[in-house]
C-alpha cells in the first residue's frame, strides 16, 4: 500500500479505503453510463448559426447607440432574429423550436468571448444634451 500510494501521490489511508471498498466500486462502475455517453450534442442549424452571428453584431452596435444591454433585451433580439431567418429560409428549419434560454445565452457567451462590460463613472452620468450640441458648437 505505501508503494502505491508514493506512485499516484495518495495518502496510504486512501488506498487503504479502495481496497476495502474494491466490489462497492466494481458494481457502481459496471452499473454505470460512461459520461461520453451521456453528452447529447445538438447539430446547429444554418438559421441558429446565422442568428448568432447577426446576433453578435447586433451587440457590438449598441453601445454606440448608448443602449444598455440587458439579458432579457439580447434574449428578445435573439428570439425575433431567429423567427425572421426561420420565415426567410423557409422549410429548411421546419419543426425547429428556439426559445433563448439562460443555458443558451451562458453557451453564447462562450462562444462569442462576451464579458460584462459596466458603464461608470463620467461615462455614466453624461450629458446627452450638451454632447449632441457640442459639436455645433465646436
Amino acid at each position: 500500500m505505501v508503494d502505491l500510494a508514493h506512485s499516484y501521490n495518495v495518502n496510504r489511508s486512501t488506498i487503504s479505503m479502495i481496497l476495502k471498498n474494491k466490489d462497492k466500486i466494481m458494481e457502481h462502475l459496471k452499473s454505470a453510463v460512461p459520461m461520453m455517453l451521456t453528452r447529447i450534442l445538438k447539430k446547429r442549424g444554418k438559421v441558429m448559426e446565422e442568428m448568432e452571428k447577426l446576433l453578435s453584431v447586433w451587440m457590438q452596435d449598441q453601445p454606440q447607440r448608448r443602449i444598455l444591454l440587458s439579458l432579457l433585451l439580447i434574449q428578445e433580439k435573439a428570439k425575433s432574429l431567429y423567427e425572421g431567418l426561420k420565415k426567410k429560409h423557409g422549410g429548411e428549419s421546419e419543426g425547429a423550436s428556439f426559445n433563448a434560454s439562460h443555458g443558451w445565452f451562458h453557451w453564447f457567451k462562450a462562444k462569442a468571448n462576451l464579458h460584462s462590460v459596466k458603464v461608470s463613472g463620467k461615462a455614466a452620468s453624461s450629458d446627452t444634451v450638451a454632447d449632441r450640441e457640442f459639436p455645433e458648437m465646436l
